[in-house]
């Protein structure tokens, strides 16, 4: 006998309309989804995975999208094809849906209270006002966040807190299938596991279906039951959690399990990909230990950073008292949840920002005034460059590959046009692309490539500091794996000094040499890889650890 089905999908078929002609996103996609029970979606960027979740709800443009096949909510009507009106009906109440973004999921203009209250009385018209305010009072209050907050907008609130309300609205009408794509892709590990912890402790008490899409394995396996593995929009693999995880049959299922470090991975080491799922060891892999120190690059002496408050308001301290260095040849690691002040810290060191209080030293030479001297700032671009966290925001659209990695060669050296194309050539092919790559634009490329050329860009003038502020955060773990080992490549090839600043500590761990722990602007642990991760001394630091899923 067969189990029920809260989720019922079969022979699903998406395709996208373009001016190139059709092309197909899902094909063939079929999976069960019982009562209670938690379903991953897993798989790279352009997988399918969140056409499979749009389509569930029926929230594809009707003109530019063909869906073919079957989708059901338990004993309910045929959805594929199904008129708004019965789609209507479905959403929020049969089936909700629980966005990466959570501020763009909310209105900016309204308080979260009335938004939770809105999605109650769409689907419960007779409901007066009271009746949804408490409903929303009682949501908020169950999601962990005081009922007095309900007054407030979504940008009073933290990134945790904002995907707490989203989870608030989706639960709000008691839906049997919760839809939940990349709910916890932007945010720290502490917030990350409270989410997913919520989510887990709603779904069982409620008996929720969940279907959950996201390319992080850790996650899968801390939340999901079974796991269907998406590429190029075909299922290539399902089956239990444990099973795929440990022994999966399919290579591209091991090879996306393999390609996330965690805490256990060996530090310095080659990760596998999907392209190179058994790579060689690197030949000049660090040891585990940091190298020997031959002298500070960058320092930061007592620095404080003071963001100007509005009308009365006090100013916003955003790093306080931080002292630290970066050593020549080393990779020192800044760790911290949002708002810890890692970015501020990377803007100083760029010359972006000027301190409040403090001094900046970079080779010896106190940099501190260089956000508002140009020549000191000019001087200093050559030898620091950044890496941003989302590569295709940080590249000018309109420009080629050309123009954007010869750009600083333009600005910092006396070379001609011929051999400014050279360099480019070159470093191109140092990051893994080629001359053919030259014409094209950011738009041209996938994430991971894109980063590639950020990667060129900075490296173009050769700096001395290379300060990569989230760089991975943003991509798919396979390839976030390419990128780390491209990284790890470059700093044994060039000898770089890095600043790498980012809230996975696994990432953290396998590529840094030293730590630093910031919490709200302030330091409060420093040292060695392997003190900080095997001994930590902070209360902070511990959590920070017992959070990695």
């Amino acid at each position: 006998m067969s189990r029920p089905s809260a989720l019922r999908v079969r022979d699903l078929t998406v395709t996208f309309g373009t001016a190139r002609g059709p092309v197909p996103a899902v094909r063939d996609i079929s999976f069960d989804v019982a009562p209670g029970e938690v379903l991953g979606l897993v798989g790279e960027s352009g997988s399918g995975k969140s056409t499979i979740g749009l389509a569930a709800l029926g929230l594809h443009d009707p003109a530019r999208t063909h869906v073919e096949g079957s989708i059901r909510l338990g004993d309910g009507p045929e959805l594929v094809g199904a008129p708004e009106s019965v789609l209507k009906r479905v959403r929020g109440a049969k089936a909700a849906m629980v966005f990466q973004d959570a501020l763009d999921a909310l209105s900016p203009y309204h308080t979260i209270g009335a938004q939770i209250a809105e999605a109650y009385r769409v689907h419960h018209p007779k409901a007066g006002r009271r009746v949804a305010r408490q409903r929303a009072a009682a949501m908020l209050e169950r999601v962990g966040i005081p009922a007095a907050r309900a007054s407030d907008h979504p940008h009073h609130l933290s990134g945790g807190m904002r995907q707490r309300v989203v989870i608030a609205m989706a639960l709000v009408n008691d839906p049997d299938v919760l839809i939940a794509d990349e709910p916890t892709t932007a945010l720290d590990a502490r917030v990350q596991r409270q989410v997913l912890d919520l989510i887990h402790e709603l779904q069982t008490e409620t008996g929720t279906a969940m279907l959950l899409i996201t390319h992080d394995v850790g996650v899968v396996a801390a939340t999901c039951h079974r796991m269907l593995v998406l590429r190029a929009g075909e299922a290539l693999e399902e089956g239990p959690t444990t099973r795929l995880l440990t022994s999966a049959a399919h290579p591209y299922t091991r090879a996306l399990v393999q390609a996330a470090p965690t805490l256990r991975t060996p530090p310095g080491s080659r990760l596998p990909t999907v392209e190179d799922p058994e790579p060689k060891p690197r030949a000049t892999a660090r040891p585990g230990t940091a190298p020997a120190p031959t002298g500070v690059l960058a320092e930061l002496r007592d620095l404080r950073v003071e963001y100007p408050g509005r009308r009365r308001f006090r100013p916003h301290i955003a790093v306080d008292g931080v002292s630290l260095h970066v050593s020549r040849g080393e990779t020192l690691g800044l760790v911290g949840e949002s708002g810890s002040g890692k970015s501020t810290i990377a803007r100083v060191l760029a010359g972006l920002r000027r301190p409040t209080g403090g001094e900046v030293r970079f080779d010896g030479r106190d940099i501190s005034g260089a956000a508002t001297n140009a020549r000191l700032r000019r001087e200093l671009s050559r030898d620091v460059q950044l890496v941003f966290q989302d590569p295709y925001a940080s590249l000018n659209p309109r420009r080629t590959v050309e123009q954007i990695v010869t750009t600083p060669l333009r600005v910092h050296t006396d070379l001609d046009a011929a051999r400014r194309r050279d360099r480019a050539v070159e470093l191109l092919e140092q990051v893994g692309l080629s001359a053919s790559h030259l014409s094209r634009h950011p738009h041209e490329f996938s994430g991971g490539q894109r980063q590639r050329i950020g990667i060129a860009r900075a490296l173009a003038v050769r700096p001395r500091l290379v300060i990569a502020d989230e760089p991975v955060s943003a991509l798919d773990v396979s390839v976030q794996a390419q990128v780390l080992n491209l990284l790890m490549d470059l700093r044994e090839e060039l000898g770089l000094s890095l600043l790498f600043i980012s809230h996975d500590l696994a990432v953290v761990r396998h590529f840094c040499d030293r730590i630093a722990v910031l919490k709200d602007g302030r330091l409060v642990e420093a040292g060695p890889r392997d003190t900080v991760f095997d001994t930590p001394a902070a209360p902070y630091t511990k959590d920070l650890l017992a959070a990695v899923l």
